[in-house]
């Protein structure tokens, strides 16, 4: 299963404040997330272009997807939908005005905004895109995830960390990300 959402976050460019939306694409099995490049204006061809790049994602990561969850946004168009059902996913429409009924994707939202957009004015689409793109890749390798059986790359079982040797510090995002590691002996 698959869940996707729109979210949307505002750039200062010299003609004023802009709206930029992204898509988001959860798989709920192994938590793994598909953030779109981000965009001023999310027509039925840019929308059904993030469903092709979607699966070809989920091809890359060895996924099969055989749900859809979405709500009932305009912006999702027929051909979004016939994308989806021409690889055998069946795509459910969630009800209106139930946004816990699309859980993962609105979770998700909810953390990239607090853990990393909060902290941020952009500037440009590209700012934007860069900090999605950074934020996405630490979330998908380096955060643990919680659930029981998801496969967590993370907090492995015969992990044995190294007691000595320096530990050295890795910042990205101005700091909002920070990870630490230690060289093995």
């Amino acid at each position: 299963m698959i869940a996707c959402d729109f979210f949307t976050k505002t750039v200062f460019t010299l003609s004023g404040p802009r709206t930029v939306y992204a898509l988001i694409f959860i798989h709920l099995g192994n938590r793994r997330v598909y953030c779109s490049a981000p965009t001023y204006a999310p027509d039925s061809a840019w929308v059904t272009q993030q469903a092709r790049n979607t699966l070809m994602w989920c091809a890359n990561q060895g996924i099969a997807p055989g749900f859809l969850i979405r709500d009932a946004d305009t912006k999702f168009s027929a051909s979004f939908d016939t994308v989806w059902a021409s690889q055998r996913a069946r795509v459910i429409q969630i009800p209106h005005r139930v946004p816990d009924a699309n859980a993962f994707a609105e979770s998700f939202i909810a953390t990239i905004k607090r853990e990393c957009l909060d902290f941020f004015v952009c500037f440009s689409r590209s700012q934007l895109d860069y900090i999605l793109r950074t934020w996405v890749r630490h979330y998908n390798t380096e955060r643990p995830h919680r659930g029981r059986g998801i496969g967590n790359n993370v907090l492995q079982v015969d992990f044995r960390p190294a007691r000595d040797g320096p530990i050295r510090q890795r910042r990205q995002l101005g700091g909002i990300i920070t990870s630490y590691t230690r060289d093995a002996a």
